[in-house]
């Protein structure tokens, strides 16, 4: 944040009674630096934005996400869109798998699979946290970020918000952030299950199989094995293989059918769990959304 071209006239921080050290360590800068105003309140991420972006008393907001760094024109790219059309409503920026982070035969499976994350920017693009610019007029209007969602998925809907209220967006692909990775096979599955219990809670992204049991066609017990099994026959899979093998990444090569597998498994069983939970406690994050009269969203 401070090697941007152009710095950010306010930065607000919400730290969730942190007792690693970062609080203190961010008091310290708050007092060196008064653009910094830390807040301590309890709550998960989307209430923490909530609250920061509440106390910001600034109109156009900055977005970006937990385990990334940000390219030196990041707030400068993410900003330009608003100075040159005032209609602006959106900035979308860009985002991708972190090199310097690809440290494993397992990380380097996933920037295969995933030609190294880059999203592609355009209308229909859904936007999340980590690299994003809306105004505080669209925020209100939204009604904040989700906070029912137990931690995941609350940008996902937020950003689906988004292009359902036909707000205006201009996409900046040079504000870009890169992604940090794990490095073990473990760490992926948890976060594709952390994904699928939040995409379940809000219902969206359904998987075929999903709508499948909700449907009543298959049982319960088959989502998580059916699921993955759809997944390895797609383009993506083989795709991977062939960007590894012509890299010669033989390692990586192995580890590209496991992946998909167990990420495609943890997020389905995720997703029933999620699923479950959200009908009780995260009704009004799913009403935010048009859905079909089989509730489904689809954006």
């Amino acid at each position: 944040m401070l090697e941007q071209s152009r710095q950010p006239n306010e930065i607000v921080i919400v730290d969730a009674f942190s007792d690693d050290g970062t609080y203190e360590m961010l008091l310290e800068w708050s007092e060196q630096d008064n653009r910094v105003k830390l807040i301590q309140e309890k709550g998960a991420a989307a209430h923490g934005r909530n609250v920061a972006i509440e106390h910001a008393i600034h109109e156009h907001i900055l977005s970006t996400d937990m385990g990334v760094r940000l390219n030196k024109i990041w707030c400068e790219e993410l900003i330009t869109p608003f100075e040159t059309d005032s209609s602006i409503d959106v900035v979308a920026g860009n985002t991708c798998i972190d090199k310097e982070t690809v440290k494993s035969a397992v990380a380097r499976a996933e920037y295969y699979i995933e030609n190294g994350g880059m999203p592609k920017l355009g209308p229909g693009f859904v936007p999340g946290n980590r690299s994003i610019a809306y105004t505080k007029k669209v925020w209100k209007q939204l009604g904040g970020l989700p906070e029912d969602l137990t931690f995941y998925a609350d940008d996902s809907v937020f950003g689906r918000q988004m292009i359902q209220e036909e707000l205006k967006f201009a996409y900046a692909p040079e504000a870009m952030t890169y992604w940090g990775r794990p490095k073990k096979l473990r760490q992926f599955w948890k976060e594709q299950y952390n994904y699928g219990r939040g995409d379940g809670e809000a219902f969206i992204k359904t998987p075929r199989v999903f709508k499948w049991y909700f449907e009543k066609k298959i049982p319960a017990f088959l989502v998580p094995m059916l699921h993955p099994l759809i997944q390895l026959i797609k383009i993506n899979s083989y795709n991977g293989i062939h960007r590894a093998i012509r890299k010669s990444d033989i390692g990586a090569a192995f580890f590209i059918p496991n992946l998909i597998f167990f990420r495609s498994y943890f997020y389905a069983k995720a997703y029933l769990i999620g699923f479950k939970n959200g009908n009780n406690c995260c009704v009004n994050c799913r009403n935010r959304l048009k859905r079909d009269k089989k509730g489904y969203s689809h954006i």
